[in-house]
């Protein structure tokens, strides 16, 4: 744990990043931020590397596909064990880095056979690093969230399901593709055991997903079109705005040339008297609707 820095006033836990935990200082923040770029690449070589993997590469490639496999679970254990040292709050980063340290835990290199199918639960910090991700351009909806998850169960689920039934890689991507969308032709289904426990998530998971899809589609719509009618409402506001403002102005024109009558009205005729009286009611109902501030009508009294 960093003494220094916790004896920091200043907290830097309210800022938007993947890695920094809440009561983090600044300088910590700092430190933890510049993992951000580099954890995203690691993860995005994740995909690459489960393709490699569960393509039964030989020699060269077989050789390059064990070491990214390490490399990439070794950066994901380098990164949890050094925000842990960073983190002012054992209990606060724990409880923000449940997926990290799930993600940890059941993809070790050294899993046998049939259980390295876990290693395409790596697929899910895409979900963590979204927000390093996209959000200098947008803002984080629920529309990227359910692609990033629907990506997940298609192409892990794939992977997961070509292991298992000893099938194309290509195979398991499609059966996955139809399962999550609820279509299932039948043409590849689950023989194994453990290929029939992965439909029946892949089943359930998939519902979740599809909703989430099509509630952020149907969100990021109703966004587009409201945006559109705000910004009309606000221009006609404005418009509305500006005419108010010249029927003001015309109002204390007529206004002040009624006052400066009512001054001068020594040596008027009668007619002239007549037509200041109209003008002197139309001068009251004026006021009623546009009343004036006190201290300008005073002013104005001589």
């Amino acid at each position: 744990m960093d003494a220094g820095s916790m004896s920091s006033t200043r907290s830097a836990g309210s800022e938007s990043s993947t890695h920094v935990v809440p009561g983090m200082t600044e300088e910590q923040a700092a430190r933890a931020r510049r993992l951000d770029a580099p954890t995203v690449a690691v993860v995005l070589l994740v995909i690459p590397a489960l393709l490699l993997h569960f393509s039964d590469p030989e020699g060269a490639l077989g050789v390059v596909s064990v070491t990214l496999n390490w490399l990439i679970y070794g950066w994901f254990l380098f990164e949890f064990l050094y925000i842990l040292w960073l983190a002012p709050d054992n209990r606060e980063y724990f409880r923000h880095n449940k997926l990290d340290l799930t993600v940890l835990v059941l993809t070790i290199p050294l899993l046998p056979g049939v259980l390295q199918a876990l290693w395409v639960l790596r697929l899910l910090r895409l979900i963590d690093m979204l927000p390093a991700v996209l959000g200098r351009f947008i803002n984080i909806t629920l529309l990227p969230y359910a692609v990033v998850l629907a990506f997940i169960g298609v192409f892990g689920g794939g992977l997961a399901f070509a292991r298992f039934e000893d099938v194309s890689i290509l195979d398991g991507i499609y059966w996955a593709n139809t399962t999550i969308n609820t279509v299932g032709y039948g043409d590849i289904s689950a023989q194994t055991p453990q290929g029939k426990v992965l439909s029946m998530v892949i089943q359930w998971t998939g519902n979740v997903i599809l909703a989430m899809l099509i509630g952020g589609v149907a969100a990021f719509a109703q966004q587009l079109l409201l945006g559109k009618e705000v910004d009309e409402l606000e221009e006609g506001i404005e418009e509305i705005g500006e005419d108010l403002e010249e029927v003001e102005e015309d109002v204390e024109d007529v206004e002040e040339d009624v006052e400066s009558l009512l001054r001068n009205v020594s040596g008027l005729s009668a007619t002239d008297k007549v037509i200041l009286q109209e003008l002197a009611s139309i001068k009251a109902r004026l006021d009623e609707v546009h009343p004036q501030d006190p201290r300008s009508q005073t002013e104005r009294t001589p």
